[in-house]
């Protein structure tokens, strides 16, 4: 088992991808692509729509679509749309404050992870009564 969180097990890597011109397409056409089949992005957590958000973000279960191009010098996204989840930034940020903070989930691979932490935001919303 790795003794580190999720966010040092080569994700960080990918700040510079999140950065990048290739990341704000892939979004765009992500969010484009679900409406164009008739589907309302929502957070997985709280089911606030983009619709009513105005935006959301989007949390990689994997970055395995992602890569860089060396000869290009330009990162390539490929992330299928079944590793992209909607999620409201409060929850978002939750979610990545228990996954790259808890060491319960250090050596975790990264989709297990976001299933489980989903689970339990949404018992914790419930519970309060969201």
């Amino acid at each position: 088992m790795s003794r580190y969180g999720l966010h040092r097990t080569g994700s960080s890597r990918y700040k510079d991808y999140l950065r990048s011109p290739q990341w704000g397409f892939r979004r765009v056409r992500w969010f484009r692509d679900c409406r164009a089949r008739g589907f309302e992005p929502a957070c997985q957590v709280c089911q606030v729509t983009l619709a009513d958000a105005g935006t959301l973000d989007l949390h990689h279960v994997s970055y395995d679509g992602v890569s860089w191009d060396e000869p290009q010098q330009r990162w390539l996204a490929h992330e299928a749309d079944d590793e992209l989840m909607p999620m409201c930034r409060q929850h978002h940020q939750d979610l990545h404050q228990m996954m790259d903070g808890r060491k319960e989930f250090y050596g975790w691979d990264r989709r297990r992870a976001t299933v489980v932490i989903i689970g339990r935001l949404v018992n914790r919303l419930t519970r309060n009564g969201g």
